[in-house]
């Protein structure tokens, strides 16, 4: 079963940093830093960093990590599911049977088309993915 888990996070604004960058992000509980190009972006970057390192790392219980902010600082929870997270990298191949017209397999034969690669182009097409 899939579950969303929420760290907090600490959001500092730099406006001397000379990158575009100047939303620093902190997670206490991981003891990592990103960065965002705005506060929305900083959130999608440290959901991101939570993420990577889920990848590769068992995460801990948020909250176990006393920190210290700014008062200029956003704090905030930022959440995840980190089995969302790994399906929605999972690049595994999948067998599907498909029928199509007999002209249409000759014609893509004969060019040498690569069926599955064009199936899955389509479809990312088709559902507005990267």
């Amino acid at each position: 079963m899939s579950h969303s888990i929420a760290f907090p996070t600490v959001i500092s604004f730099d406006d001397q940093e000379k990158s575009d960058y100047k939303y620093l992000v902190y997670i206490p509980d991981l003891d990592g830093y990103t960065q965002g190009v705005s506060l929305a972006d900083a959130i999608v970057m440290a959901r991101d960093y939570i993420g990577t390192f889920s990848l590769d790392h068992a995460l801990p219980e948020p909250g176990q990590i006393s920190f210290k902010a700014e008062a200029s600082d956003v704090v905030t929870l930022v959440d995840i599911d980190p089995d969302s997270y790994k399906r929605a990298l999972d690049k595994t191949p999948v067998k599907k049977t498909l029928s199509i017209p007999s002209y249409i397999n000759e014609a893509a034969i004969n060019e040498g088309i690569n069926f599955s690669q064009t199936l899955a182009d389509a479809i990312r097409d088709k559902l507005y993915l990267a």
